[in-house]
């Protein structure tokens, strides 16, 4: 019995020492892992020592942990690197980079931010390239580009504008196609159209004026249709028509003329019909009827012939009772009836010659019965008929002639039924139609003139079909285009501006197309994305977000790869390693455990007491 009992206590000892070995802990204090990130527990004689969590819920801190001090809450740099923008924290959603607003509300500049430096105003170049407008700013209204005034006061010049060069004024083309008028300009008055005095002081030529050619000069046709009179024209007395000679210098022939064909010299007859004559004719002397071989070498006499019986000579007689000749005689030559020379030399005279008297010389009538030619004779070239000059030097009349009465002067009439002109006649230069100034001084009006009322002044409309545009008038300058400002002064707008509708306020899209942050949109400042939380307030998961996705909460494992513990997971701590109870409720076993086994159960062996001696 007392063996036993002694055995029954080695055996209990045994069992204790054993027990000693496996567990690990008796409290919490023999769990210290020299590690402040941790909590240090002892449960059933298993240590746990179970990070601590050190979020504070600040998304403004970085929380981490450090095995000498514990948690640690470091402030977050939310400082994004971009000058563009305001960096701050938020204790509810963290860092928030909102864009900073560079609008220094003057419409000269361009504002912009860069990233490296911060906002930039530039001053906008309101050159509009175009030569032909003042170009300004108005901090207000942003650019204006007025156009410039090209009148220069000329009316002998066309003002225009070229973008390129800016004010043009260009000569006005005077030419009014018409070769009949001296063009010129006036200044004041513009065009002005004189008539051209085609005169050439050529009374051999008709002077008028074609409107394709200019000045005319045409021949004057001097024939007077008669074939008996030489017609010829004086650049100083015009027509010339003279009695022709027909005086073949002939005594052959009977000198004659017709109206109608001109000289006619018909051969005479010498035969006197006289057997006792030689006939024949002397171009210089006539005819000559000279006795045949009846000369008795007396000229002066009459050494006849009887036809019948021969010849006799008796004492001529050489007196032809012609007052027209002059008789002789010459013992040589015998009588001699040479014609007398009749002419006087005066080309105003008709010169004959009577049997009776002798020489006439009639004068010769010049007046050809029209009272628009001046009737003259000169001894040289005979009659003259010369068209007199009706022109009165006065350019506001019509000057004609009428063969019945003479010049006729009639006014004509200068108005062109226009009330755009001022019509008026200058004795120089006839007829002007001036156009009458309509200019009013005003650039709001479009100045014209009707041929029926005169000048018109229509509103000038201002109206550029732009919405975006306030438009006005200047009386000095014309249209104002200014350019409308549609500005709400709200971040969350963009402002633009359309020819049709005007302004335009198109909300801005702050969606960064990150489901990681809460998209928003401040008045004031602009977009805001903030970082939305996605913390779940579980333990067991892992908190993370994607941009594509947004929040992921995904289980954390637990399994710590030892079969000696039972691992779960508290939403409160996390993951928590509970030591599996290798009781096999065997007495004779060692319950053991091995982290890659699990439970190990040894038999024990009872060493033997040793003997006792007594």
């Amino acid at each position: 019995m007392f063996k036993q009992i002694i055995i029954f206590i080695a055996l209990i000892l045994f069992i204790f020492n054993q027990l000693d070995i496996v567990s690990s802990c008796r409290c919490d204090s023999d769990c210290e892992d020299c590690n402040e990130c941790t909590l240090d527990t002892c449960s059933r004689g298993c240590c746990s020592n179970i990070e601590i969590d050190c979020a504070d819920d600040n998304p403004c801190t970085k929380d981490s942990c450090s095995k000498e001090t514990g948690c640690i809450h470091e402030d977050i740099n939310c400082d994004d690197g971009d000058a563009c923008t305001t960096d701050s924290c938020s204790q509810l959603s963290g860092c928030c980079n909102l864009p900073i607003s560079c609008d220094d509300n003057d419409a000269c500049t361009t504002d912009s931010c860069l990233n490296s430096t911060g906002c930039c105003n530039l001053q906008i170049s309101c050159d509009d390239g175009n030569a032909c407008t003042t170009d300004s700013c108005s901090k207000k209204f942003g650019c204006s580009n007025v156009p410039i005034a090209c009148n220069d006061g000329d009316a002998c010049t066309t003002d225009s504008c070229s973008k390129e060069t800016g004010c043009t004024h260009s000569n006005i083309d005077c030419d009014d196609d018409d070769a009949c008028t001296a063009d010129s300009c006036s200044k004041k008055t513009g065009c002005i159209h004189s008539s051209l005095d085609c005169d050439d002081g050529n009374a051999c030529t008709t002077d008028g004026c074609s409107k394709e050619t200019g000045c005319t000069h045409s021949n004057i046709d001097c024939d007077d249709g008669d074939a008996c009179t030489t017609d010829s024209c004086s650049k100083k007395t015009g027509c010339c028509n003279l009695p022709m000679s027909c005086d073949d210098n002939d005594a052959c022939t009977t000198d004659s003329c017709l109206n109608s064909t001109g000289c006619c010299n018909l051969p005479i007859s010498c035969d006197d019909n006289d057997a006792c004559t030689t006939d024949s004719c002397s171009k210089k002397f006539g005819c000559s009827n000279v006795p045949i071989a009846c000369d008795d070498g007396n000229a002066c006499t009459t050494d006849g012939c009887s036809k019948e019986t021969g010849c006799t000579h008796s004492n001529i007689d050489c007196d032809d009772d012609d007052a027209c000749t002059t008789d002789s005689c010459s013992k040589k030559t015998g009588c001699s009836n040479a014609p007398i020379a009749c002419d006087d030399g005066n080309a105003c005279t008709i010169d004959g010659c009577s049997k009776e008297t002798g020489c006439t010389h009639s004068n010769i009538d010049c007046n050809d019965g029209d009272a628009c030619t001046t009737d003259s004779c000169s001894k040289m070239t005979g009659c003259s008929n010369l068209p007199i000059s009706c022109n009165d030097n006065d350019a506001c009349t019509t000057d004609s002639c009428l063969n019945s009465t003479g010049c006729c002067n009639l006014p004509i009439s200068c108005d062109d039924n226009d009330a755009c002109t001022t019509d008026s006649c200058s004795k120089k230069f006839g007829c002007s139609n001036v156009p009458i100034a309509c200019d009013d001084g005003d650039a709001c009006t479009t100045d014209g003139c009707s041929k029926e009322t005169g000048c018109t002044h229509n509103d000038l409309d201002c109206d550029d079909g732009d919405s975006c545009t306030n438009d006005s008038c200047s009386k000095e300058t014309g249209c104002i285009h200014s350019n409308l400002d549609c500005g709400d002064d709200n971040a969350c707008t963009t402002d633009g501006c359309s020819k049709e509708n005007g302004c335009i306020h198109s909300n801005l899209n702050c969606d960064d197309n990150d489901a990681c942050t809460t998209d928003s949109c401040s008045n004031s400042t602009g977009c805001c994305n903030s970082p939305i939380s996605c913390d779940d307030d579980n333990a067991c998961t892992t908190d993370s977000c994607s941009k594509e996705t947004g929040c992921c909460n995904m289980p954390i494992s637990c399994d710590d790869g030892d079969l000696c513990t039972t691992d779960s997971c508290s939403k409160e701590t996390g993951c928590c390693h509970t030591p599996v109870s290798c009781d096999d409720g065997e007495d004779c076993t060692t319950d053991t455990c091995s982290p890659k086994l699990g439970c190990v159960h040894t038999y024990i062996t009872i060493p033997q007491p040793k003997s006792v001696d007594c």
